[in-house]
C-alpha cells in the first residue's frame, strides 16, 4: 500500500506528465523558386521598371567559364541570372563568394572580352526559399519569396538607370 507521500508523488508526477507541452515543431522544408517562374517575376520587375527586356545570352566570367544571364536589357550590357544550384556546381570558383558581412547586398559581376563593360546581377536561387505547406502553420511562402526576388531586381535596374550603365 503507498502513503500519503508516494501518493502526492505520483499525482503530481501524473499532472506535471499532462501538463508539459509537445516539442518543438521542426520547420518546414523548403525549396527555391523554379527557374522559369523566377525569369517571368524578374522579367515583370524590368517592365515595373520601364526597362525593356530581352532573352539572356552567355557572357564569359574572368575566370574564363561561361555564365547565363537570364533577362538582359534592351540596347545595354546589363542583366539578370539567376543561378541554380547545378549552375554554381558548373561556374565553381569563377565567381568569388559572398562575403557574409555584406548581409544582403547584391552581387554583381563583370564579363570579359567583348563584355568587359557588362554587369550582371547573380541572384541564387537559394536565397529565394519557400514552403509548400497549406494553412496557418506557412512559414515561407511563394509570395514572400517572388516579391524579394522582384524587390532585388528593382534596386538594381534602379541603380543601372541612374548610373546610365551601358
Amino acid at each position: 500500500m503507498l502513503d500519503r507521500r508516494q501518493l502526492l508523488a505520483v499525482s503530481v508526477g501524473s499532472a506535471l506528465l499532462g501538463c508539459s507541452s509537445p516539442p518543438p515543431r521542426p520547420a518546414n522544408p523548403t525549396r527555391p523558386l523554379d527557374e522559369q517562374r523566377a525569369i517571368r517575376v524578374i522579367i515583370r520587375a524590368f517592365h515595373d521598371e520601364n526597362d525593356a527586356p530581352v532573352p539572356g545570352r552567355q557572357v564569359e566570367l574572368p575566370a574564363g567559364r561561361p555564365l547565363k544571364i537570364d533577362v538582359g536589357s534592351l540596347n545595354h550590357k546589363y542583366g539578370v541570372a539567376y543561378v541554380t544550384r547545378a549552375e554554381r556546381l558548373q561556374i565553381g570558383d569563377a565567381i568569388q563568394p559572398r562575403d557574409p558581412s555584406m548581409g544582403d547586398a547584391l552581387q554583381l559581376v563583370r564579363g570579359t572580352g567583348q563584355d568587359v563593360d557588362a554587369r550582371i546581377l547573380l541572384l541564387y536561387d537559394e536565397d529565394y526559399l519557400y514552403d509548400d505547406h497549406m494553412g496557418s502553420e506557412r512559414e515561407e511562402t511563394t509570395i514572400t519569396a517572388e516579391k524579394k526576388l522582384a524587390r532585388d531586381v528593382r534596386d538594381f535596374l534602379v541603380r543601372a538607370q541612374s548610373e546610365r550603365w551601358p
